[in-house]
């Protein structure tokens, strides 16, 4: 009984020195973001690296996340008033299946949802919990990163975004 306790104890040890050396998502600040390919909910292919000459922001999310939402709903706001700007939104849906990714925004998105089959762009990433805001510049560098949604910070992701298009 000793013996196992002392095991679970070096297994709990070993746990929090891997969750506390995990990089978090802020430390993609000043990188080059992640390239990757997802399909899109209508079908389509969309890779990141197409989008270079665009501020792109990335939002990870799941349906079952209502603050997911909301900041989505703030977001695409953005996007329709910048887009000619140079702003592009991007929904990466965290769900299991591609229904459920469609079902994140409904039939009226503006923007591409893609669906991270497996969470393997959100682990790229180092996304831990939704939602996450990825602010990518220009040039392909992530420059700003968001986690958690509360009521009002949009004004930070507007004053970040306009940053970026003002470079």
């Amino acid at each position: 009984m000793i013996r196992r306790a002392m095991v679970v104890r070096a297994l709990i040890a070993v746990c929090a020195l891997l969750v506390g050396a995990a990089a978090p998502a802020e430390q993609l600040t000043g990188m080059p973001a992640p390239d990757f390919v997802l399909k899109s909910v209508s079908g389509q292919n969309v890779r990141l690296s197409e989008f270079r000459g665009e501020v792109v922001i990335l939002s990870f999310a799941a349906t079952w996340c209502g603050d997911c939402r909301a900041q989505l709903a703030r977001l695409s706001e953005m996007q329709m008033r910048y887009h000619d700007a140079g702003i592009e939104l991007l929904a990466v849906s965290l769900d299991q299946t591609a229904k459920q990714a469609g079902e994140l925004t409904g039939a009226a998105a503006s923007y591409p949802v893609l669906h991270d089959v497996g969470g393997a762009v959100g682990r790229l990433y180092d996304v831990s919990k939704v939602p996450v805001v990825v602010l990518v510049d220009r040039a392909g560098v992530v420059r700003k990163v968001f986690e958690g949604y509360r009521r009002g910070s949009e004004t930070q992701y507007l004053e970040s975004v306009q940053a970026l298009l003002r470079e």
